[in-house]
């Protein structure tokens, strides 16, 4: 491995570890939330918005070690899986400062509309760089694939019907449960191959 892809993936290490513990913090504040209210919805939010920003530093090191993508179409993935990534981070973040506010609801307009097509779009990045990785990922791309299909079916669900979509749920266990568990065995993995 050459000195700049391993200091590319030392940096995906630590951002793999970063949005494991940040989902889980998501995870623990938003059962708060719905038991006790604020001020955990907002720290749920800011969690949120930690672990998405954190996933184009991991997702780099998919194209850096490459895999059966041709490499025009990787490109195309990794820039709009990184401009998918800030869209929804400005936009969560105008959400957090109270600049727009959403209706989980009814089905998603307006800023909830952007964030939820911005996510389908890392959802799929996520869930295609895995199964497409090469011969350097082992069997957790699987755990990928099924965490970028929960960060595509719960915004569908969102623009179907809101949060009680059933979409929305199922969609909820995988961006919620199965990404930040694939997060903590990527960084494993990558740990031990750098």
């Amino acid at each position: 491995m050459s000195g700049s892809t391993q200091r590319i993936v030392r940096r995906a290490v630590l951002a793999a570890y970063l949005i494991a513990a940040a989902g889980l913090l998501a995870a623990v504040t938003i059962t708060l939330f719905l038991a006790i209210g604020q001020p955990w919805g907002t720290l749920k939010d800011i969690a949120l918005l930690v672990m998405t920003a954190a996933l184009p530093v991991l997702m780099l090191a998919f194209w850096e070690l490459g895999g059966l993508t041709p490499t025009p179409l990787a490109l195309v993935a990794q820039v709009s899986g990184w401009t998918a990534v800030a869209v929804w981070c400005v936009v969560q973040s105008l959400m957090i400062i109270g600049v727009l506010s959403f209706d989980y609801e009814d089905a998603a307009t307006g800023g909830l509309a952007v964030e939820a097509v911005a996510l389908v779009v890392i959802g799929l990045w996520i869930a295609g760089a895995n199964l497409l990785a090469g011969s350097w990922l082992n069997s957790i791309r699987w755990f990928g694939v099924v965490a970028g299909l929960g960060f595509v079916l719960l915004p569908i669900g969102m623009l179907l019907g809101g949060l009680d979509h059933p979409l929305t749920y199922a969609g909820g266990i995988g961006s919620s449960i199965v990404l930040p568990v694939w997060a903590f065995l990527m960084g494993r993995h990558l740990n031990e191959i750098s």
